[in-house]
């Protein structure tokens, strides 16, 4: 969806310009820029929501769930929840937990199998870039914390620097998927 958006959104001016001015405080006020920092906290939360559905339905179906079960801080709220049947136990648990940072999403799978390493399929070679894809996603998550907590755009995020993000994003997906479906057998 966010590449759809890209292409179909007009910007227009002299100032929306997909390069950088070379005066910072021009491109801090790039509609461009700014439209492509938004972007950000939503393909984030799609990735957070991909990952705790990911971990409801592993922890489902795994037997070594003890770990996780223990570790979820449910609230009066969340047993309320399941008490009253708007919920299910899984989802509740995954509730429980972070799927921000890939460290974090990695920490939290381990809870369900300690061998079931994302963190280990992240960090292999993408596309012969210096930086792997667990690097990237680190680095795309303190763009979005810089830029919900602060108001701080990322002045280089023009469309190419964007696609190449989304890109990244939707192989980092793939790549945990296909990891965790064989690592389960499926």
């Amino acid at each position: 969806r966010a590449s759809i958006y890209l292409m179909h959104r007009k910007l227009e001016g002299q100032i929306a310009k997909d390069a950088p001015s070379g005066l910072g405080f021009i491109d801090e006020i790039n509609p461009r820029l700014l439209s492509n920092n938004m972007v950000v906290p939503y393909v984030i939360a799609v990735w957070e929501e991909y990952f705790r559905a990911t971990f409801s339905a592993c922890l489902r179906y795994s037997r070594q769930r003890e770990a996780a079960l223990k570790r979820a801080k449910l609230s009066h709220a969340d047993l309320e929840k399941l008490v009253v049947g708007t919920t299910q136990v899984d989802r509740a648990v995954a509730e429980a937990f972070s799927f921000q940072r890939p460290t974090a999403i990695s920490e939290t799978f381990k809870l369900i199998d300690p061998k079931l390493d994302i963190a280990g399929a992240l960090r292999k070679p993408y596309r012969g870039r210096r930086q792997s894809l667990f690097e990237s996603l680190e680095a795309l998550i303190e763009d979005r914390n810089r830029l919900v907590h602060t108001g701080e755009i990322n002045v280089g995020l023009f469309d190419k620097h964007l696609q190449s993000v989304l890109s990244a994003l939707t192989a980092a997906v793939n790549r945990a998927y296909n990891y965790i479906a064989k690592h389960s057998g499926v």
